[in-house]
This record gives C-alpha cells, sequence and structure tokens, in this order.
C-alpha cells in the first residue's frame, strides 16, 4: 500500500489543480504540492503545465473591470442600512439589559425587605383576622361634632 503523500499524482487530479490554481506551484495547496511538482517533471505535466503558464500570463496582462457606479451606490446605501439597524439593535439590547438590571434589583430589595422586617405581633384574642382586627356593629362608634 502506498502513502498518499509519496502516491503519484494521475493526469486529471493534476489537470484539475492547474485549472484551479494555475501554473505556480506557490498557488498549490500544500497537502498534494509535492506530489504535483513530481508529476510536472513528466512528458504530460510539462504539456499542462506550458498551456496553463500561457493562460497565465494572457490573464495577468487583463486589468479587473471597474465596478459601476450604481453597483458602487447600491453597496454603500446596504452598508448604511446594516450599520444603522446594528446601531439600533446595540440600543434596543442595552436598553432590554438596563430595564432587567432594575427589575432585578427592585426584586432583589423586595426579598430583602420581605426576610428582614419581622412579621407583624398577632394578638391572641379570636377577633384577628389577616385583614385586621373585627369590630361589630355595636362596638363601632361614631364621633359626634
Amino acid at each position: 500500500m502506498t502513502d498518499k503523500k509519496t502516491a503519484p499524482i494521475d493526469h486529471e487530479t493534476f489537470r484539475a489543480l492547474i485549472d484551479a490554481y494555475g501554473s505556480s506551484p506557490n498557488r498549490w495547496p500544500d497537502a498534494i504540492r509535492d506530489r504535483a511538482i513530481s508529476f510536472m517533471g513528466t512528458e504530460e505535466g510539462r504539456v499542462l503545465t506550458t498551456d496553463a503558464s500561457r493562460l497565465d500570463a494572457v490573464l495577468s496582462r487583463l486589468s479587473p473591470p471597474s465596478p459601476s457606479a450604481g453597483l458602487t451606490a447600491g453597496i454603500l446605501a446596504d452598508g448604511k442600512t446594516w450599520i444603522a439597524r446594528r446601531q439600533r439593535f446595540r440600543r434596543w439590547a442595552i436598553s432590554a439589559g438596563l430595564i432587567g438590571i432594575g427589575l432585578a434589583g427592585g426584586l432583589t430589595g423586595a426579598v430583602a425587605v420581605m426576610v428582614i422586617t419581622p412579621p407583624p405581633a398577632l394578638s391572641v384574642n379570636g377577633t384577628m383576622t389577616a385583614f385586621g382586627e373585627l369590630q361589630f356593629d355595636n362596638e363601632l362608634t361614631q364621633e359626634t361634632p
């Protein structure tokens, strides 16, 4: 069984490599570079490399086209929209965080007051309820001026 690092590369794989990355071994992936360089020394490799070198030379003389004004304006407008959305989200997130912190502080204070404050003293007589002292109608007095 041969190791993948030392196994020779085939014609189709080498062709796909130079079609994708060009004729310069510096642009080839490290994992396959050594095997491709060894195939480049064969007659088939030299022919494919020569053709790819010619294509690389032609492509290097060409300059990329400039983007149109409409494309540039669209990209800038989308960028401004994205920045505005991001700023709105950031403000919303900060506001939500501050509200959450305020609610957590209020709840913590309420729990602390409930824990620290002693319960009201209840009288032992039978007229005390959770809502206060029961009074009968005859015990109610009206103040007269």
